[in-house]
C-alpha cells in the first residue's frame, strides 16, 4: 500500500504541476505578446498603446480566473458524483488544446482578434479548474489524519513547483517566439494526462492487486460490512449542495479569507515578470528566472508550515502568523529597489507568508473541512468543499485581476502593494474567530485538559 501511496502522490503532485505550469505560459511572456499584438509588420495593431494592452491583458486574468472559479463549484460537484481520476485527465487533455488555441494558433496563422482570445481563455479556464478538486479528492482518499498537514503541506507544494518549472521551460523557449512556450506546455500536460489515466486510482478501494487472493477480499469485505452495521457513520453518505458545504463549520471563514488571500497570491502569479520588466527594465526572460524565487519561498512555506501544523494540533495560529509577517515583507519588497539579490531574498520571504499559507488552505485545511465531525464520516463532500474553498478564492482573484493594472496605472506599483497588505489584514480578520478558539484549545491542551484534535488517522487509512 505505501508504494502505491506514493506512486498516487507523486503523479497527482505532478500532474497539477503541470497545470499550473500551463497557467504560468501567458504570465510570463506578456511582453513579447503585447508587442506582437501592437505590431504592424505582418498585421494591423491589436491595441494602439501600451496601456492598452496591459488592461487587455489583465482582463483576460480576470477572465481566466472568472471562468475557472465559476467552473471550480461545478467540477467540486461533479468530482464527488465522477471517478476523479477522469475528471483530472480529461481537464489535462482540454487544458493542451485550448492554451494551444489561444497562444500558438494565432501566432502560427497570423490571426489576432480580441473575441478570439477572449472565448479561448474562457474555455481554458474551464477545463483548468478539473485539477484541483478531484485531486484533492484523490489525495483525499489515499492519506488519512497521520502528518495530514505535512503531506498536503508538500503536496500543495505542487502549486509553485509548476510554477517554477512553467517558468523555467519559458525562460528557455521564448527565444524561439513566444507561440512555442504555449506549444511546450501543452504538449507537456497532454503527456501528463495519460500517465494519470494509467498509473493510479481514486481510492485504495479501485487498485487491484490490494489483495493476495480471494479469501482475503472476502475477509476483509466482511468485515467493512459489520462495521458498518455496528458504526452506521463510517458509511460514505451521500455528495452534498453548495450550500450544505458552506454551511460546515469554517468553510465561510476560510473562503473569505481564501478570496483575499488568493488575489494577492495570483496577483505575484499574473504580475510578478512584467513588474520586473516594467518597473526595473529587466530582460523578460531574466525576470522569468528571478520570479521562481517567490515560488521557492511557498514550497518551504508550505512543507514547514504543514510540518509546524501537526506538532501544534492547529492551523490558524501559525497561518495568522505567517499572514501578519506577509505585510512586513510586503512593505519591504515595495521598496526594495532594483538590487536583484536583495530582490529576490524580500521576494522568498513574500513567497513564504503567502503562497505558503495559501498553499496550507487550500491543501491541508481544504481536507480538514470536508471531512470534518459535522459530515459524520460522509466521504462523499470531499470535492465539493475543496472547489467551493478554491472557487471562492478564484473569485476575488479575479476581481483583483481587473483592479491591479487601474491601479498600477493611476497610482504606481507602490500603491499596489499596499493594496496587498490591506487585503492580508482582511483575510486575518475573516479567520480571526477560528484563531482566538484555537488559541483557547491550545492553551486547554497544554494544560492537559484536551487533546490535538489534528493526531491519529483513520482506520480506512492504515497500511
Amino acid at each position: 500500500m505505501s508504494s502505491k501511496r506514493a506512486v498516487v502522490f507523486f503523479v497527482t503532485f505532478t500532474s497539477y504541476g503541470l497545470y499550473h505550469a500551463s497557467r504560468k505560459a501567458l504570465s510570463g511572456v506578456k511582453s513579447s505578446i503585447m508587442s506582437d499584438w501592437m505590431s504592424n509588420s505582418t498585421h494591423p495593431p491589436l491595441f494602439e498603446h501600451d496601456a492598452d494592452a496591459k488592461h487587455f491583458l489583465g482582463s483576460l486574468d480576470a477572465i481566466f480566473m472568472t471562468a475557472y472559479a465559476a467552473a471550480l463549484f461545478f467540477w467540486g460537484m461533479l468530482g464527488d458524483r465522477l471517478n476523479p481520476k477522469y475528471v483530472v485527465a480529461a481537464g489535462m487533455v482540454g487544458s493542451a488544446v485550448t492554451l494551444t488555441l489561444f497562444g500558438t494558433i494565432p501566432k502560427l496563422l497570423n490571426f489576432y482578434s480580441i473575441y478570439y482570445y477572449i472565448l479561448t481563455y474562457i474555455a481554458f479556464g474551464l477545463v483548468q479548474a478539473c485539477g484541483w478538486p478531484s485531486e484533492i479528492a484523490i489525495m483525499a482518499a489515499w492519506f488519512g489524519k497521520g502528518n495530514r498537514g505535512f503531506i498536503m503541506g508538500a503536496w500543495a507544494a505542487c502549486q509553485p513547483v509548476g510554477n517554477i518549472f512553467g517558468s523555467i521551460f519559458t525562460a528557455l523557449v521564448l527565444p524561439m517566439g513566444y507561440e512555442y512556450t504555449f506549444l511546450l506546455n501543452s504538449l507537456l500536460i497532454l503527456i501528463g494526462a495519460i500517465i494519470v489515466f494509467i498509473s493510479i486510482d481514486s481510492k485504495p478501494q479501485d487498485s487491484e492487486g490490494s489483495y493476495n487472493n480471494l479469501e482475503e477480499n472476502n475477509t476483509r469485505f466482511r468485515m467493512q460490512q459489520l462495521k458498518k452495521v455496528q458504526n452506521p457513520s463510517t458509511s460514505h453518505g451521500e455528495p452534498i449542495s453548495l450550500i450544505k458545504a458552506l454551511l460546515l463549520p469554517g468553510v465561510l471563514a476560510y473562503c473569505i479569507c481564501n478570496a483575499c488571500l488568493k488575489l494577492v497570491n495570483y496577483a505575484f502569479f499574473f504580475w510578478l515578470p512584467l513588474y520586473l520588466t516594467d518597473a526595473y527594465h529587466w530582460q523578460e526572460s531574466q525576470a522569468d528566472q528571478l520570479s521562481i524565487w517567490y515560488d521557492f519561498g511557498g514550497i518551504i512555506g508550505s512543507v514547514v508550515g504543514g510540518y509546524i501544523t501537526d506538532k501544534m494540533g492547529k492551523r490558524s495560529p501559525l497561518i495568522v502568523g505567517m499572514l501578519v509577517c506577509s505585510i512586513g515583507s510586503l512593505f519591504l519588497y515595495a521598496h526594495i529597489g532594483p538590487h536583484m539579490l536583495w530582490n529576490a531574498l524580500v521576494m522568498t520571504s513574500v513567497g513564504f507568508t503567502v503562497s505558503g499559507p495559501y498553499n496550507l488552505i487550500v491543501g491541508s485545511i481544504s481536507i480538514d473541512l470536508g471531512s470534518q465531525p459535522a459530515l459524520a464520516g460522509n466521504t462523499q463532500a470531499m470535492s465539493t468543499v475543496s472547489g467551493l474553498l478554491d472557487g471562492t478564492g478564484s473569485a476575488g482573484s479575479a476581481i483583483g485581476q481587473v483592479l491591479i493594472p487601474v491601479i498600477q496605472e493611476d497610482l504606481g506599483w507602490k500603491a499596489v502593494f499596499y493594496v496587498f497588505m490591506v487585503l492580508n489584514v482582511f483575510a486575518i480578520l475573516a479567520i480571526s474567530k477560528r484563531f482566538i478558539a484555537d488559541m483557547k484549545s491550545l492553551r486547554r491542551i497544554r494544560n492537559g485538559e484536551e487533546s490535538p484534535l489534528l493526531d491519529g488517522d483513520d482506520e480506512q487509512h492504515e497500511d
